[in-house]
């Protein structure tokens, strides 16, 4: 997550490994997703239409 907001880039975290929520949005993730299965929301996400509360 440093060199993303190192470099301007917003972060998408996905809790499917090692980190949970809580870690990820601790870390400065600007959204967090426990999973992949909502693809509308990860697409929105992507392009910016949607800042999904931490």
């Amino acid at each position: 997550m440093e060199g993303a907001h190192a470099n301007g880039v917003r972060v998408i975290a996905v809790a499917s490994g090692r980190s949970d929520e809580a870690t990820l949005q601790d870390e400065g993730a600007e959204a967090v997703l426990s999973d992949l299965r909502d693809t509308e929301v990860l697409v929105k996400l992507v392009r910016g239409d949607d800042r999904r509360p931490k």
